[in-house]
């Protein structure tokens, strides 16, 4: 995993989202604990990375298709959680829902993150 890219994606985030951003980190699966990140959140990967484990198995359980690229949480406060696995890794960001233009995070901020850390991992 290329880190030193992936500090560069989130500085590119930072940008692209502004004051909507207020914290990014990226973890592996194995043990919760963030590798890169903004304003850093240690409990909540840890606590975000077992939702997910448990998120996977109820949607392999029911008669629900599976999780494809992302879910997003809606908080109290304005607050929203958008969670990316990604094979071995997770990505999340808390955003200020008040600062979101949606329609630039999900067309073109999560697709380019999402880009971003597959050519991470490839090199």
């Amino acid at each position: 995993m290329n880190v030193k890219k992936l500090k560069g994606t989130i500085e590119e985030l930072k940008e692209d989202l502004g004051p909507a951003l207020l914290s990014t980190d990226i973890w592996a699966m194995s043990d919760g604990q963030s590798i890169v990140g903004y304003n850093p959140q240690p409990k909540a990967c840890a606590l975000l990375n077992k939702v997910s484990k448990d998120l996977e198995k109820s949607l392999k359980s029911s008669d629900l298709p599976e999780l494809n690229r992302y879910y997003l949480l809606d908080l109290v406060d304005n607050k929203m959680v958008v969670v990316i696995p990604l094979a071995d890794h997770q990505w999340a960001m808390v955003l200020d829902k008040r600062e979101l233009q949606l329609g630039m995070l999900l067309n073109i901020v999560l697709p380019k993150m999402i880009d971003a850390f597959e050519e991470s991992i490839t090199e």
